[in-house]
C-alpha cells in the first residue's frame, strides 16, 4: 500500500512540475461547458461551438487563464557576470600512453605457479560414463 501510494505521489508531483495540472482543468471546464451549453441550446452542435469559440468562457475558465498568467516563471539572468561560460578549451595534442604493467606473471601469484603443471593426458574415464559398442 505504501508502495503503491508513495508511486502516485510521485506521479502528481511530476504532472505539477510540468504544467499538466492546467491541462486536466481546462479539460474539466470545457467538459462541463459542452454539457450546459448543450442543455442551453438544445444542440451538441452548438453546444460544441460555443465551447471553443472565446466569445463564451466560463467562470473556471477565467480562473485558470488568471492563474497562469500569475504563476511565478523563473527571472532571466542577464547579468553577464553571472553567466557561465560553457566553451570547452580545446587540447593542441593529446598523447596517451599505455600502462607499464598490463599483465601479471605467474611469479606474482604463487598459487599459479603450482597450478602451471599440466593435466595427464587423456584424462581419466570412468566405468559410468564409457559407452559400449556392441
Amino acid at each position: 500500500m505504501l508502495h503503491r501510494t508513495a508511486r502516485l505521489l510521485i506521479i502528481a508531483a511530476l504532472m505539477f512540475s510540468i504544467g499538466l495540472h492546467w491541462v486536466v482543468l481546462q479539460s474539466v471546464a470545457w467538459a462541463s461547458m459542452v454539457v450546459t451549453y448543450t442543455v442551453q441550446e438544445g444542440s451538441l452542435l452548438e453546444g460544441v461551438s460555443q465551447t471553443f469559440d472565446d466569445s463564451h468562457p466560463c467562470e473556471l475558465c477565467y480562473t485558470i487563464k488568471e492563474s497562469r498568467k500569475s504563476e511565478k516563471k523563473a527571472p532571466e539572468r542577464t547579468d553577464s557576470k553571472q553567466k557561465m561560460d560553457l566553451a570547452l578549451p580545446v587540447a593542441g595534442r593529446i598523447v596517451l600512453t599505455p600502462p607499464t604493467s598490463v599483465l601479471a606473471t605467474p611469479a606474482d601469484f604463487p598459487s599459479a605457479v603450482a597450478r602451471s603443471i599440466c593435466p595427464p593426458k587423456p584424462p581419466p574415464r570412468s566405468e559410468r560414463c564409457s559407452l559400449s559398442l556392441g
